[in-house]
C-alpha cells in the first residue's frame, strides 16, 4: 500500500493514499483527486481516469487549502525526475526501476502538465509568480511505498517548463534522457497522423517557451512539414536539457537511450546508482523477467526489438530515409550549440559509437 506523507495537512481525505492527485482546475486552482483504490499505482491507472475510460469518485481541494500543504510541511520533498524527449525508452526505464517498497515509478502525471501550463500563461502574462502551484504538486505526488521508499516521477514533455522549479523545490535526482535527432525524426513518421499530430502539439507549446518564440509567426509554422516541425521540436528539447544540465550539477545527469539499449543491464544500474535508490537493481524486473525488454513497454501486446531500434530505421522507404537525412543535416547545422552538442554533459553512460 503506498503510504502518504500528508496525514497532517488540512483536507483529511489528502492522508488517504487511495486519494491521489491527478490534475488541475486551471481556472480555480483546485486540485482533483481520484480514488484509485487499494491497490499500488500503475501508469494505466492514470491514463484511465483522465482518458475517462475509468469511472471512479473525485474529490477536489480548493486553491487556498492547497497553498498550506507548504505551510504545514515546509521540508522539500526528495522525489527523482527523469525529464525526455520521448521516443528514448523513458517507460521501458521508468518501469525497470519501478519495485514495490523500493521505487514509487509516476508515469506523466496531468498534474504536471496542467501546473506548467498554469506557470507558463502566467509567465507570460507578467501575472506574478505561481510557482508555489509547483511546490504543491511536488509534495503531493512525494507518495512512496512504505518508510524508505523513494517516488521518481516521469514528466511528460510538455511538462519541461518545471525544471527549475522542481531544482528549487525538492531534493532528488534529475536524469535527463534523450534520443539522437534522426531517432526522434523516425519515430515521429511512424503510427501514423496521431503521432505527428503529438509532435506539433509539443512544437506549439515548446517554441513560444524561447525568448527567439517571435521568428516562428503563424503563418511561418503552417508552411513547415512535420519532419522540420520534428526536428526543431528536437532542437528545442535538447537545448533545454543542456542548459538546465549545465545549471544542477551533480544533482543532474544526462543519458542517450542507445546507450541503454546497448547495455541495458549495465546502464540500469548506473541509473539505479545515480537516483540513489534503495536495495539493489537486481530487485528490477529487468534482471528478473528474461522477456522484459522484448514486450513493448508503452502499447500493450506488441513486440519490442532492440537491435531494430539500435538499426536506425533501416525499414524505412528510400525516400524517406533520404527526407529524414537532409532534415537532421539541416537542424544539427542551425543548432545553437553546434553539431558536436551530443554526447549531452554529465553523461551517465555513452553508446558505442561515441566512445
Amino acid at each position: 500500500m503506498v503510504q502518504s506523507r500528508h496525514s497532517g495537512t488540512s483536507g483529511g481525505f489528502i492522508g488517504d493514499p487511495r486519494w491521489f492527485p491527478m490534475d488541475l482546475d486551471k481556472q480555480t486552482g483546485a486540485i482533483r483527486f481520484a480514488d484509485i483504490g487499494p491497490e499500488r499505482p500503475t501508469g494505466r491507472d492514470f491514463l484511465d481516469i483522465i482518458s475517462g475510460e475509468r469511472i471512479v469518485p473525485e474529490k477536489t481541494l480548493p486553491a487556498a487549502q492547497a497553498r498550506e500543504i507548504v505551510r504545514d510541511n515546509p521540508e522539500p520533498p526528495r522525489i527523482n525526475f527523469i525529464w525526455h524527449t520521448s521516443y528514448c525508452c523513458s517507460t521501458a526505464i521508468a518501469a525497470a526501476i519501478d519495485v514495490p517498497g523500493r521505487n514509487l515509478s509516476l508515469l506523466e502525471p496531468a498534474i504536471l502538465v496542467s501546473v506548467a501550463g498554469a506557470r507558463r500563461e502566467a509567465d507570460r502574462q507578467r501575472r506574478g509568480d505561481i510557482s508555489w502551484l509547483s511546490d504543491v504538486a511536488f509534495r503531493l505526488l512525494d507518495r512512496p511505498d512504505l518508510d524508505g521508499g523513494v517516488v521518481t516521477v516521469k514528466p511528460a514533455p510538455a511538462s519541461n517548463y518545471l525544471i527549475a522549479d522542481a531544482a528549487a523545490k525538492t531534493k532528488g535526482k534529475m536524469l535527463f534522457l534523450y534520443c539522437d535527432c534522426r531517432s526522434f525524426l523516425t519515430a515521429a513518421m511512424r503510427y501514423g497522423e496521431n503521432r505527428r499530430r503529438i509532435v506539433r502539439y509539443l512544437f506549439n507549446i515548446l517554441y513560444r517557451d524561447e525568448k527567439a518564440a517571435t521568428r516562428w509567426t503563424p503563418e511561418s509554422v503552417a508552411e513547415l512539414t512535420d519532419l522540420e516541425i520534428a526536428g526543431l521540436t528536437w532542437q528545442l528539447l535538447i537545448a533545454r536539457f543542456d542548459a538546465s544540465l549545465k545549471l544542477h550539477g551533480d544533482r543532474a545527469a544526462s543519458l542517450d537511450c542507445d546507450a541503454f539499449l546497448e547495455s541495458p543491464r549495465e546502464v540500469l544500474a548506473r541509473v539505479w546508482d545515480f537516483l540513489e535508490l534503495p536495495g539493489r537493481v537486481e530487485e528490477s524486473a529487468l534482471y528478473r523477467d528474461g522477456e522484459f525488454l522484448s514486450r513493448h513497454s508503452k502499447y500493450a501486446g506488441r513486440s519490442f526489438a532492440r537491435e531494430e531500434r539500435l538499426a536506425g530505421g533501416k525499414d524505412l522507404s528510400p525516400e524517406l530515409a533520404d527526407e529524414i537525412d537532409k532534415t537532421v543535416q539541416a537542424v544539427l547545422a542551425q543548432f545553437p550549440q553546434g553539431p558536436g552538442t551530443l554526447p549531452l554533459p554529465h553523461a551517465l553512460a555513452t553508446k558505442a559509437q561515441a566512445r
